[in-house]
Parts: C-alpha cells; structure tokens; sequence
C-alpha cells in the first residue's frame, strides 16, 4: 500500500473509482427517465411507435445524463471551458457519443423484443449495460479530455 501511495498509484484509482460510481448514478438516474418514456410511450401508443419513442427517450435522458456528469461527476476535473458556446459543444460531443453507445444499446433492445418478446424496458436494460463501457470512456476522454492515468492536479482533490 505504501508503494501505490508513494507513487500516487492509490490517488489515481480513488479518483477513478469516484468518478466511475457517480457516472454510474447518474446514468441509474437517467436510465429511469429513458424507461419512464419507453414505457409510457408503448403503452400510449404501441409497438409501432417503438423506434421514435426509443430516440425521444434517448435524446431525453441523455441531456440529463450530460448536465449532471458536468455538474457533479466530473465539475472539478477535465475541460469546462469556452462559456456557453464550450458547453453547447461538449453537449454536442456528449449526444454524439451516446448516439454511437445508444446505437448499441437499441439494436440489443430491438434485436431481443423481436427474437425473444421481451418487454421492451426490460430489453432496454441488457442493451443499456451494452452501451455502458463505450459511454463512459468515450465521454471522459472526447468530452472532458480526462486523463485517466494521472492524478488530479496539485490542490485539486479526487471528485
């Protein structure tokens, strides 16, 4: 322990760990309001709704998702800078990202309802956990340029 303290090793995977659990929340968080529209969605209007209720769920708790990781999962680490028109832009990077892991995420849900005939919110949650590596790495590197190798700057504490 001391070898990984003295090295700052310890510091580096705390920081990690941190920021990987308050991801996690938020996304537990979000992917509530994601299946809260999928649900209320199908129910309203059916199965062959099903892929625009889909982009109306995802478009919504994305936005979410990346207001909250700005603000508390990753508010003293990483790139916030450029005001306004800086935070349009890691939105935009944020929605871009999740297109490619909701992508993912989608084509489970729809390839298991139509195989199998599962609900749909409950193959909304195994393509969720699909997408959930290539989201949280993709936005801590391409939307806050995380560096996941190194602590935090001097007299900055882990998130």
């Amino acid at each position: 322990m001391a070898d990984l303290e003295r090295t700052g090793l310890w510091e580096i995977f705390i920081t990690n760990l941190i920021r990987i659990l308050k991801f996690g929340t938020v996304g537990i968080f979000t992917f509530g309001i994601e299946e809260t529209v999928i649900g209320t969605g199908y129910t309203l209007l059916g199965p062959a709704y099903l892929i625009p209720v889909n982009v109306l769920s995802v478009l919504s708790s994305v936005t979410v998702s990346f207001l909250l990781n700005e603000n508390w999962t990753v508010r003293h680490e990483g790139y916030h800078g450029g005001e306004i028109l800086g935070l349009l832009w890691r939105w935009l990077k944020f929605q871009g990202v999740y297109v490619a892991g909701s992508a993912v995420g989608v084509l489970v849900q729809l390839s298991i309802y139509h195989t199998y005939g599962l609900h749909p919110i409950l193959a909304n949650m195994v393509g969720a956990m699909a997408g959930y590596p290539l989201n949280y790495f993709s936005t801590m590197i391409f939307v806050w340029k995380i560096r996941f190798w190194r602590p935090p700057p001097p007299g900055e504490s882990p998130p």
